[in-house]
């Protein structure tokens, strides 16, 4: 499976270079350092992946709603939502994440860039099998 995926540039310059020094590719080396650091399915029992987090679902919808406004004032900037309120704003993901980590700790802030649309749309192509009867 294919997929993009947006990174902060200074952490792509240190994927670059880790891949620079183990003489590979950095799609190999992300994907290497993201298989070491996430659990496997089963080690993480404690977890429920599928059940959803009324903190995500919360902000998310404010989110949405907040949009309009969003779009209009921050298009292309990044903002933290929390409390179904605006409280941050920035060009620069690293900075914002910095200050509402440090302001916010342990609390869940949604934090995503403001584009066109509220909620990116993903298509997952499926494979669609047929029996042949006769």
């Amino acid at each position: 499976m294919q997929v993009t995926l947006t990174i902060p540039e200074a952490l792509y310059r240190r994927a670059q270079q880790l891949a620079l020094s183990r003489q590979r590719d950095v799609a190999e080396v992300i994907t290497a350092v993201l298989d070491e650091g996430l659990p496997a399915a089963d080690e993480d029992d404690n977890v429920d992946w599928a059940e959803p987090d009324e903190a995500v679902d919360r902000e998310m919808a404010a989110y949405i709603a907040l949009h309009p406004m969003l779009k209009e004032k921050y298009l292309g900037q990044y903002v933290a939502i929390l409390g179904g309120q605006l409280v941050d704003h920035d060009d620069d993901l690293e900075a914002l994440s910095r200050r509402i980590y440090a302001k916010y700790a342990g609390q869940f802030v949604w934090i995503t860039a403001v584009r066109e649309m509220p909620i990116d749309t993903f298509r997952n192509p499926s494979i669609h099998l047929l029996a042949e009867t006769g």
